[in-house]
């Protein structure tokens, strides 16, 4: 059965962010789930969104999301720094991570994967193609068993 999630989206390319929510927008009109977007702007500030923390703290306005994407270089703490974090805490790791990035570094790819990233996707380069990834994205977990995870109290 499908059922929709919150997506929290760390980048800060604004162009990206439109990208991504255009295809979001795309993707849940094909699938038919609802899916709420939180972006935010580097990793700093997805920490603080996690931690509902500041501008964060309700829950209400701003739900616990389900599935963390982020884009791996972004000013002051970057992907790997949040994925880090977030493997670190053990209140945060069942969280489903995906980083999105233009690099397609192995070296980056394998430091990813050992901080617990779920799947690591490279930029398309089209928008067409940034189109049919975020499909499959928003498709392939409207679609999966997930744990309830709430904020945790920290």
């Amino acid at each position: 059965m499908k059922r929709g999630f919150t997506v929290l989206l760390a980048d800060d390319s604004e162009d990206d962010v439109l990208l991504f929510t255009r295809a979001l927008i795309q993707g849940v009109a094909r699938i038919k789930v609802p899916v709420r977007l939180e972006v935010t702007g580097d990793g700093a500030e997805a920490l603080a969104y996690l931690k509902g923390e500041g501008k964060f703290s309700d829950r209400e306005k701003h739900p616990f999301p389900e599935i963390v994407v982020t884009d791996l270089k972004m000013p002051g703490l970057n992907g790997l720094d949040v994925l880090a974090w977030l493997r670190e805490h053990d209140e945060y790791q069942r969280v489903p991570k995906i980083l999105l990035s233009g690099s397609c570094d192995e070296c980056d790819v394998d430091q990813a994967y050992r901080l617990g990233v779920n799947t690591y996707f490279q930029k398309p380069v089209s928008a067409e193609a940034y189109d049919e990834l975020v499909y499959h994205i928003v498709s392939y977990w409207a679609h999966t068993e997930r744990p309830v995870i709430k904020h945790p109290t920290l």
